[in-house]
């Protein structure tokens, strides 16, 4: 029974988590072992036993038996313990009713802790038999001890609570630190790293911790460095800074400045070390020394004089050249004294101009070595964009100043002898490949110099066959550009879908069939001259485009993405009135205005017709000596002036091939009846025998209506496409098809 009383009581304390709990199992278990009602009070040592009374008269006792405690007995229950039964059996008897008779106390007495009592009181004069009392004085044996093992795990518990509202604390003080932040054994293996140095660097925690080495971050120049003072500083080497500067690849491989600072942990061979990038500022301060080394350099070669000034006229700086030139270091000196010998400042000084903000530039001839200079002066500025002083510059530009004097005097020889030259030019017959001495012609030569003077644009107007193409060759030949390209274009006889890839050109895979890049006229004219023939047949979006060009916004090639800006030379060649074009809304004022800063009318061949002589003899000696040309006697050569050549040039030597061939003149004889088309009746034929098929006998009756029409108009294009009623461009791709261009 008593045995089975300790395994019960065992059990029941097994669990207990608090004193509390502890307590009351251990009431429960001695009130279970008697039938009678008693009642248990656990009293601590510090307890008085005025307070013990006052608890148990709770319980029923009469305040008899207060005063007969308080009287008798010791002040405190640490005091009265070692009375045990003898003192409780000396309380005053009371009647059983109203009194608690006190049993016994079971000790819970542990060196060197002592827990308290167990005091046992009945309500009758029940006994504990002795061998149940030792039972129960055994259980208060096993109630201390369930006792030190619950206060024990509190205090690792506690202990334990507090280690990690430490740890808490270390680490958000570690990952908030502000800088990037990493714990480094003795072998520099990362062992912890904050979220800053992992945004530092790119890698993740995971990453790093336990399994980087910090020496795997430093660049090699800075690693051997970084060695040193990490073992360095483990063994007590002095002089190991504990604040320095190095360099770090991220994940990336980019390179970064860090300030680094490193502290060993008490007691360890453990460091931490803080990371700060100043990438920025490093950078910041190799492009400041670059500069200041670029700024030297250039001030130590420069040829030139370079020096500041304070605001009273003295020297603050010189460079070597001026130091050579004076003989000395001149600072502090006057200006005027030292660079050109002056007592007094020079005549429009500019000091104070400068010194208000202004930027001065002059040439100036110095008194003391009779030389000419270019002079910059500039204000210098301090941190708060005060001016402190000024710089001046000073360039020797004795040479440049004699070669443009021999130049005005060239201008002036040159500019007699043009005069001279335009006087002669009265008398000549030619100029160039263009024929004429006429009146009409001297000032067309006039107007070809004026144009070939300058770059602006050109704008021709003549009849069909008057030589503009010609005028336009003389213009660039005689221009500054004549070394580079003349890209002549007729506007007319481009085709309506492949004229923007062939002004602007093309890339490679622009579309179909465009293998290859090809550069467009714009390109091939780039510092040359573009020739437009037939400007008025152009197409309103191109000119838009081109006016663009023409103006600086440049153009873009097709299938292309980068601008291209050309520089280039527009002489433009029409026989249309481009006025009454502006007026029907096929040409753009803006473009037209931009293009004919330069007009040049050329005279039709019948307003000139003294030049014809000319013009004969000149086309004669262009054919081989060898070949037999029939005379022209007056009756042909007054039939020559008499005709009025609407074909211009172009029909007049047409006219001589035709004559030197066929020993006649065409247009000297009259109109012949109507003959039979014997082309086209061929080619009915053939179909009447199955010999072609339709497209092929429709295409020859067309080519035969179209050589007829070109000969009958002295292949003058523009009349024959009106006389046939299609456009010029038509009739353009048509003679090129049945290759009827001559």
């Amino acid at each position: 029974m008593d045995i089975n009383i300790l395994s019960q009581y065992r059990d029941a304390i097994a669990h207990a988590d608090s004193e509390e709990a502890l307590v009351q199992r251990t009431i429960e278990m001695i009130t279970g072992t008697t039938a009678y009602d008693v009642h248990i009070e656990l009293v601590q040592e510090t307890e008085s036993v005025k307070d013990l009374v006052t608890r148990i008269l709770k319980k029923g006792c009469e305040k008899s038996v207060t005063e007969a405690l308080s009287a008798k007995q010791p002040v405190t229950i640490m005091a009265a313990k070692d009375f045990s039964d003898a003192f409780l059996a000396t309380i005053i008897p009371c009647p059983a009713s109203a009194l608690l008779i006190p049993l016994f106390t079971l000790q819970t007495v542990t060196p060197p802790a002592f827990l308290g009592s167990f005091f046992v009181f009945s309500g009758d004069n029940y006994l504990f038999k002795p061998e149940t009392r030792a039972v129960l004085q055994e259980l208060t044996v096993q109630f201390t001890h369930a006792v030190t093992t619950v206060r024990r795990a509190l205090s690792v518990r506690a202990e334990n609570q507090a280690l990690r509202v430490e740890r808490d604390m270390y680490h958000s003080v570690f990952e908030n630190t502000g800088t990037g932040t990493i714990i480094i054994d003795k072998d520099m293996l990362i062992l912890f790293a904050n979220a800053k140095f992992a945004q530092l660097t790119g890698y993740g925690k995971e990453e790093m911790e336990n399994n980087m080495h910090w020496s795997q971050f430093v660049i090699p120049e800075d690693n051997k460095k970084m060695q040193y003072y990490h073992y360095g500083r483990r063994k007590g080497t002095p002089q190991v800074p504990d604040e320095y500067e190095c360099r770090i690849f991220d994940k990336t491989g980019e390179v970064k400045h860090m300030h680094m600072k490193v502290g060993m942990l008490a007691g360890t061979n453990i460091s931490i070390a803080s990371f700060m990038d100043i990438t920025l500022r490093k950078v910041a301060e190799e492009r400041l020394s670059k500069s200041e080394h670029l700024l030297k350099s250039i001030v130590s070669s420069f040829e030139g004089f370079i020096f500041t000034l304070k605001q009273n006229h003295r020297i603050e700086f010189m460079n070597n050249p001026l130091i050579s030139r004076s003989g000395y270091n001149a600072v502090n000196e006057k200006c005027h004294k030292v660079i050109h010998g002056l007592d007094a400042p020079c005549p429009g000084c500019e000091l104070k101009k400068v010194l208000a903000g202004t930027v001065a530039k002059r040439e100036e001839k110095s008194p003391k070595d009779d030389r000419w200079y270019s002079v910059t002066q500039s204000p210098i500025y301090d941190r708060v964009s005060s001016i402190t002083g000024v710089q001046v510059i000073m360039v020797d530009i004795t040479e440049r100043k004699h070669r443009e004097e021999k130049v005005r005097e060239h201008a002036n020889y040159y500019q007699s002898e043009n005069r001279v030259l335009r006087s002669a030019m009265k008398e000549r017959y030619r100029f160039g490949n263009i024929i004429g001495k006429s009146n009409a012609m001297q000032k067309v030569y006039e107007l070809i110099l004026r144009a070939a003077s300058s770059n602006a644009h050109v704008m021709l107007y003549g009849e069909s066959g008057t030589g503009k193409e010609l005028v336009a060759t003389a213009i660039h030949k005689l221009s500054t550009r004549s070394k580079q390209m003349f890209v002549p274009v007729n506007c007319a006889a481009i085709n309506d879908n492949l004229i923007e890839s062939e002004f602007f050109g093309y890339k490679k895979g622009a579309f179909s069939g465009a293998d290859q890049n090809k550069a467009g006229f714009l390109d091939l004219a780039d510092k040359g001259t573009l020739f437009l023939d037939e400007i008025g047949d152009l197409a309103l979006n191109l000119q838009v485009k081109l006016l663009r060009s023409i103006e600086g916004g440049g153009f873009t090639p097709v299938g292309g993405n980068l601008v291209k800006k050309p520089d280039l030379r527009i002489v433009a060649a029409t026989n249309k009135d481009l006025k009454f074009l502006i007026h029907q809304g096929l040409m753009r004022e803006d473009f037209f205005y931009r293009v004919n800063i330069i007009p040049i009318k050329l005279p039709p061949l019948r307003n000139r017709k003294e030049d014809i002589p000319l013009l004969i003899k000149h086309f004669i000696s262009k054919y081989d000596k060898n070949i037999s040309i029939p005379p022209i006697d007056k009756k042909l050569l007054d039939a020559f002036l008499n005709h009025d050549w609407p074909g211009n040039v172009r029909e007049l030597q047409h006219s001589l091939d035709r004559y030197v061939t066929l020993k006649e003149c065409d247009f000297l004889e009259s109109l012949a009846p109507p003959q039979d088309n014997h082309e086209i009746n061929d080619c009915l034929m053939d179909m009447d025998n199955g010999k072609n098929a339709l497209p092929d006998i429709v295409a020859g009756i067309e080519k035969q209506i179209i050589a007829k029409a070109l000969e009958n108009n002295r292949w003058m294009k523009a009349k024959t496409a009106s006389e046939l009623g299609i456009h010029r461009k038509t009739l353009f791709l048509k003679m090129k098809k049945y290759d009827l261009v001559i």
